[in-house]
């Protein structure tokens, strides 16, 4: 059960998920991935010579990635169809916590997702990309739908965070989705100053008058990115401290907003000072 059974429709990254999904519940079943229908089990080709205008197609996100594999998987729960609830119940509600929560974001990769989280007949959902909460057919009552971003359905460190969220791993995103040296940013120059003179990990960032500026704060709002620290302006500000805390939150480093050794090494980046 290893391979990939179907690389001309599925992505090895989706078969991959799938197969962390088995070994969290081996009696789940896969409900589909592939599926000749409008939507994201099937290819953005498809949709377009079949359903143009598809809402699975529109985005930005869902116009680059491979054209001719699926973008979603169901996680079946046998005995939800009789009325069970207690397995989907316990994933559904750790997707709708971690996507509600809105300092976790790793189920960024994802379009949406619907389950059942309670026991009453309602499905409960949500869109991950315009951050609400949506619903869909009972059949979801005992199935989980994951629809992922198209430009994305190709990376396996996409799907990591969310087989953490999944696992109940809290806010931490564990050594499965650490960044390898080769995906470390490059360090862009700064256009309004000149560019601090010191390498990445040559001194410890911390919040302070005057502010410190230079290459290797351009780096680290680089790495964690603009949703957190604002843009690449190479001034270790409120903005940007918050964003380390929030990045040594995911990587469960001691939380202090301070770029030391600790949190540079888990940038990929051996400190020197």
């Amino acid at each position: 059960m290893s391979g990939n059974p179907n690389p001309a429709r599925v992505t090895d990254a989706l078969w991959w998920f799938w197969l962390q999904l088995k070994a969290m519940e081996p009696t789940s079943r896969l409900g589909g991935i592939w599926a000749n229908k409008r939507g994201y089990h099937n290819s953005r080709s498809a949709n377009l010579r079949q359903w143009p205008g598809n809402y699975s197609i529109t985005d930005a996100e869902d116009r680059a990635g491979p054209a001719d594999k699926a973008a979603a998987l169901d996680w079946t729960f046998p005995e939800a169809q009789r009325g069970n609830y207690h397995r989907i119940e316990l994933y559904t509600g750790r997707l709708l916590s971690s996507a509600r929560d809105k300092h976790d974001v790793r189920l960024n990769g994802m379009r949406e997702f619907y389950g059942q989280a309670d026991p009453d007949r309602r499905v409960e959902g949500w869109d991950c990309r315009y951050d609400r909460s949506c619903t869909s057919d009972p059949s979801h009552l005992w199935h989980i739908h994951f629809s992922f971003d198209r430009d994305k359905v190709a990376s396996r460190s996409m799907f990591e965070p969310i087989v953490a969220v999944l696992r109940g791993d809290g806010a931490r995103v564990n050594g499965a989705t650490r960044r390898s040296k080769a995906a470390t940013p490059s360090v862009p120059a700064l256009a309004r100053r000149p560019a601090g003179n010191r390498r990445p990990g040559s001194r410890t960032l911390v919040l302070a008058k005057p502010m410190l500026t230079g290459r290797d704060v351009v780096f680290v709002q680089t790495f964690i990115g603009e949703r957190r620290c604002g843009s690449a302006d190479g001034e270790f500000g409120k903005r940007t401290r918050s964003g380390v805390e929030w990045y040594q939150r995911m990587r469960g480093i001691a939380v202090d907003g301070d770029v030391g050794h600790q949190t540079w090494r888990s940038m990929g980046v051996q400190p020197t000072y």
